[in-house]
């Protein structure tokens, strides 16, 4: 602490936004705190009988500083994700009509074992109406929060059988939150006395998955005040990729981080941990951002941090912005992806925050996995030809043909390696030759070298479209046009050692062997693995099971569900015999489900690989 302590001594304080002294800073502002806390969206909840009356549990760390009054912000409308993200467009009823509201009965939130009750107004509850910016507690004052403090959100709530609610959190059951659902509020307030007991099995479904319902409680809007160090504050503009995927719920920290970016903001090394309040979402462009009106509106997340300016006596609950949007800001053409999407938010965000310091920082790259080839068969052998050629590729690996209108051809195969444009594999045989559609041959992502460059992204960067995502990345290091006013950039932390530009594939990555034989005759199932080192994994990892000893011919895939010791479960289960010495690879990123199938979000060995990549000293640049 006292080197964050000494580093705020040197905090520019502008305009009374900043922070520095040696002592509180500034302990009547409200400032973002609650990292782990969520803008609100996805998909609308319905009420089902016998569950209208919810409790929505959530824990939320207090920072490294104490704190004792706390303020807690409930909205009345959810962001869609997607392609028109972030527009505020999920509502309980249709744009300009408003729905159902949701009923709050009460909100507590229980430090050291300690109930203190929010109000509304004075009173106990209140109604969140539909399609409004939400409500406010009232202050809440707490004897001193020491730093690093779980706080336990519960949030008792209802809507009539077949309203709907707003969509917010995935559960993280292993950090203690629970969703709860009754017939009536008084069946629930038991659970206080009970706080571990099991989630209701009717809503707690999906887990570790991004078909997890998503649960409504207090949003990413968590204040607080206390004795601040100066220490950077950070408001995000984030998408997908900063906001968490590909992490769901069961790959959260004892934290609640997930996902690179809140991990490493969230890192206690640098400056420490530096509080934020992360208000994109899957899909978001910065086109679309704090802007719109009707059924494009994305300004309600803006104008409620007016509100808190209003009462925080005009001052801002953050010190700096954090800018992670560019992935979604996509154009054939570079300068409307940068001049007309990109800059376009950061130039409403520099009127909104005059003299804010903006730190960006540059998209990751994007690669397909998959090659188009066509194939012929003499008998049971089929012939590939590659144009871009089999660079990557070896003789005795798993390769997956897809595509092909005589389905025969296609599936998991292994190859031989014929030319530095074919290759052959076995199959039973076709009255078709050659075969017809769109085919491709994908590596499932083993070799980084087999991998091209999807659309827009071909490396490195020239004065062509082709190459827009690097160009932008050059921008926005060079802080063209003021996009910002400084850059963290994960390009070293994240690419690939063989190939620029490219994501890693997975013989570049951690892996481990099987200690144990995984199945037995090929016919009974199982759903866990022995290994020797499941230290590099955790929940949510996408792993490939393959042959000893190269490791080259894959089994199976499988999805790990928890981890004890070296005994990894998984979320299915499998027949495949794997023998001992099994080579278990873990994917580096999902495979989206596009044509042809590329990398886009990190799955948990990547995204601890961009964390441990970047330097914690690159938080200074969020100093102002």
């Amino acid at each position: 602490m006292s080197m964050m302590l000494g580093l705020s001594l040197g905090i520019t304080n502008q305009l009374g936004r900043g922070g520095g002294g040696g002592g509180p800073v500034d302990p009547d502002r409200y400032l973002f705190f609650g990292s782990r806390a969520r803008a609100p969206s996805g998909n609308i909840v319905t009420a089902l009988a016998g569950t209208n009356y919810y409790c929505c549990k959530i824990v939320v760390p207090s920072p490294q500083f104490v704190t004792r009054t706390f303020k807690f912000h409930l909205p009345g409308f959810a962001s869609t994700e997607g392609g028109n993200s972030p527009q505020e467009t999920t509502v309980t009823g249709t744009i300009g009509a408003p729905g159902n509201s949701v009923v709050v009965d009460a909100l507590y939130a229980i430090i050291a074992g300690v109930p203190h009750q929010c109000k509304f107004g004075g009173n106990n509850g209140v109604t969140v109406v539909d399609q409004t910016n939400g409500q406010w507690c009232d202050d809440l004052t707490t004897p001193d929060v020491p730093p690093e403090t779980d706080i336990e959100l519960w949030l008792f709530y209802h809507v009539a059988v077949g309203e709907k609610i707003w969509p917010v959190y995935r559960i993280q059951k292993h950090r203690g939150e629970r969703i709860w659902g009754a017939n009536d509020n008084a069946s629930l307030l038991g659970f206080m006395a009970d706080p571990l007991a099991d989630s209701t099995p009717a809503l707690d479904t999906g887990y570790g998955t991004q078909s997890q319902p998503q649960y409504y409680a207090p949003d990413c809007f968590m204040l607080a005040k206390g004795d601040w160090d100066g220490r950077p504050v950070a408001l995000a503009f984030v998408d997908s990729i900063g906001e968490s995927r590909q992490e769901f719920s069961a790959a959260a920290d004892a934290r609640g981080m997930i996902g690179w970016l809140r991990r490493w903001l969230d890192k206690n090394a640098g400056l420490g941990r530096i509080p934020f309040c992360m208000i994109g979402m899957p899909g978001a462009g910065s086109v679309r951002e704090y802007t719109g009106t009707g059924s494009a509106i994305a300004t309600r997340r803006r104008d409620i941090i007016r509100e808190i300016i209003a009462f925080n006596g005009g001052k801002w609950p953050f010190t700096v912005v954090v800018n992670q949007l560019g992935q979604n800001d996509t154009s054939t053409l570079y300068n409307t992806w940068f001049n007309t999407n990109y800059r376009s938010n950061v130039t409403r965000v520099r009127a909104e925050y005059p003299g804010v310091k903006i730190v960006a920082i540059p998209p990751l790259g994007r690669v397909d996995i998959q090659k188009t080839i066509t194939l012929t068969s003499v008998g049971t052998v089929v012939t590939a030809a590659v144009a871009n050629g089999t660079t990557g590729m070896r003789s005795g690996q798993t390769v997956s043909i897809a595509g092909a209108t005589q389905t025969e051809y296609n599936g998991n195969v292994v190859v031989t390696v014929t030319g530095a444009n074919s290759f052959t594999y076995n199959f039973a045989g076709s009255a078709t030759s050659p075969a017809t559609g769109t085919i491709r041959a994908g590596d499932l992502g083993l070799d980084a070298t087999f991998s091209t460059y999807t659309t827009q992204n071909v490396w490195p960067a020239d004065a062509t479209d082709a190459s827009g995502k690097w160009r932008l990345r050059d921008d926005i290091l060079a802080k063209t046009s003021s996009c910002c006013d400084a850059a963290i950039d994960p390009y070293a932390a994240w690419v690939s050692g063989v190939k620029g530009g490219s994501w890693p594939g997975m013989l570049e990555l951690p892996s481990t062997t099987l200690t144990a034989q995984a199945g037995t005759d090929g016919v009974a199932t199982y759903n866990s693995i022995q290994v020797a080192d499941a230290n590099i994994f955790r929940p949510e990892q996408v792993v490939n099971l393959y042959a000893p000893p190269d490791g080259w011919e894959r089994k199976t895939t499988l999805t790990i569900a928890s981890i004890a010791g070296n005994v990894i479960t998984m979320t299915g289960s499998t027949a495949v015999v794997v023998p001992v010495g099994g080579v278990v690879r873990p994917l580096p990123a999902n495979q989206e489900a596009t044509t042809p199938i590329s990398f886009v979000h990190p799955y948990p060995i990547m995204i601890d690989r961009i964390v441990a990549g970047i330097a914690q000293s690159e938080k200074a640049k969020l100093i102002v």
